[in-house]
C-alpha cells in the first residue's frame, strides 16, 4: 500500500494578497483587465513552489450573487490571474454567494470565508489528484482581511497577513 505524501500547502486569498484589489485600485477586480499581479506575491509562490510545496487561491467573489458580474467573467478574470501568476496555482477557487443576495440559495453557503468549506474541499481535490496529504500544521494561510485569518483559525492553519507575508520577498 502506498502512503500519502505530506507537503506543505500555501493557501492564498486573491485580492490585497496576491493581486491588487479594492484598496490599491478604488474598486473591485470584477474583469480580466482589472488583474495586476504583486510582484513580490509572483516570487513567494514561486519560492513556495520550487520547494515542493502546493498552492490554492481561496476568494470570495460576492459581486457574482449581487449581480455585479457573471460567473463567466469571474472564471475569465480567474484564469487571466492564473496566466498572470505563471500558472503556480494548483487550484484557484470562489464563493460566488454574498449574505445580501435577493436569492436565498445565493445568500447562504458553507464555502464564503471565513467558513473554512472551500479550502478544505480543494486541498482535498488537489490532495486526492497527487496522492498527497496536506498537515494544517505543515501549511500557511495568507490573507488581507478579517475573514481570512478566521478562515485560517478554522481550518487548522497558521496565518500571515499580506502585507507582512510579501514583505518576504
Amino acid at each position: 500500500m502506498t502512503r500519502e505524501k505530506r507537503v506543505p500547502l500555501l493557501v492564498c486569498d486573491l485580492d490585497g494578497t496576491v493581486r491588487h484589489g479594492k484598496d490599491e485600485l478604488g474598486r473591485f477586480v470584477n474583469t480580466p483587465d482589472d488583474v495586476v499581479i504583486f510582484p513580490e506575491a509572483l516570487e513567494l509562490l514561486r519560492r513556495w513552489k520550487q520547494r515542493g510545496g502546493r498552492a490554492i487561491a481561496v476568494s470570495n467573489q460576492g459581486g457574482i450573487a449581487l449581480g455585479h458580474m457573471t460567473m463567466q467573467v469571474c472564471a475569465s478574470t480567474m484564469l487571466r490571474t492564473y496566466e498572470l501568476c505563471d500558472q503556480l496555482f494548483d487550484k484557484i477557487v470562489w464563493c460566488s454567494h454574498h449574505p445580501a443576495a435577493g436569492d436565498p440559495e445565493m445568500a447562504r453557503c458553507w464555502c464564503r470565508k471565513p467558513s473554512p468549506g472551500l479550502l478544505i474541499e480543494a486541498a482535498l481535490e488537489i490532495a486526492h489528484r497527487h496522492n498527497e496529504i496536506y498537515p494544517p500544521y505543515m501549511g500557511l494561510f495568507v490573507g488581507d482581511r478579517d475573514e481570512d485569518e478566521q478562515c485560517a483559525r478554522l481550518a487548522g492553519f497558521d496565518f500571515l497577513s499580506a502585507p507582512e507575508w510579501r514583505s518576504q520577498a
